[in-house]
């Protein structure tokens, strides 16, 4: 059985974005098959024979032109999907404390 590719793996291998992945798919330039109705997955011979065709611009955000502050903005991104968790935390560490302290 064949490993088939996510799309993370498809973009990584043409140097794009997921998104611009999924656009490929949609104007029919890539085939993609869908497991379990949402998951999409790729060939890695498709792949391959698309990066051969097509002359895609490097990602400015992966790899060695990555920004300076691209770990600035892996923490904010952290932050912005995790904020509910980090508040939550922090809430029930200060109740705890503030019981310790009380008891």
């Amino acid at each position: 059985m064949e490993k088939l590719w996510t799309t993370a793996e498809a973009a990584k291998c043409l140097g794009i974005q997921e998104v611009d992945v999924e656009r490929l798919v949609q104007e029919g330039q890539l085939t993609g098959y869908k497991l379990g109705g949402q998951f999409l997955r790729f060939r890695p011979e498709q792949v391959q024979s698309l990066k051969d065709k097509i002359a895609f611009r490097p990602n400015p955000t992966r790899g060695a032109g990555a920004r300076s502050d691209s770990w600035l903005q892996q923490a904010r991104d952290f932050f912005y999907f995790h904020d509910f968790y980090i508040v939550s935390a922090s809430l029930l560490a200060v109740l705890v404390l503030y019981l310790i302290a009380a008891g």
